[in-house]
């Protein structure tokens, strides 16, 4: 069986997402690992989060990759961007009392408004990866 065309789209772009996003994180580890040091949770979890997100977004990459594991992979990409829409939604409606960024490259330059934007839009995305694949 073919995969919709929008399957192998969506793929390629969750796919992009996490290569960016952890290879960005690995390749200057010492700045994610102090910029996790400064976020709203305890600095035991940003110790924790300095090695699992990284390898989490890798397995992320894998999962989409092969063609019987693309369907958790696209759930959890849902999730995770979830999680991190949630997160930078709180800054943007300022939950917290400081607005620290862990992100990389291009997220951590682009400001609160703009990197929920684009957040809510990649969410939305692996969510149609996810319909697309189920029905």
């Amino acid at each position: 069986m073919n995969p919709h065309p929008f399957i192998i789209i969506i793929t390629g772009l969750l796919i992009l997402l996490w290569a960016y996003a952890s290879f960005s994180k690995i390749f200057d580890m010492h700045k994610f690992q102090h910029a996790l040091m400064t976020q709203v949770f305890p600095r035991w979890v940003g110790k924790i989060l300095t090695y699992v997100l990284p390898l989490t977004e890798i397995a992320l990459i894998v999962l989409l990759l092969i063609p019987q594991t693309r369907l958790i992979g696209m759930y959890s990409s849902l999730f995770l961007m979830g999680v991190f829409t949630l997160y930078v939604g709180g800054a943007v409606f300022q939950i917290y009392e400081r607005h620290p960024c862990a992100c990389g490259g291009l997220f951590a330059r682009m400001g609160w408004y703009k990197h929920f934007k684009v957040n809510i839009i990649l969410t939305l995305i692996a969510l149609a990866g996810v319909i697309l694949m189920e029905y």
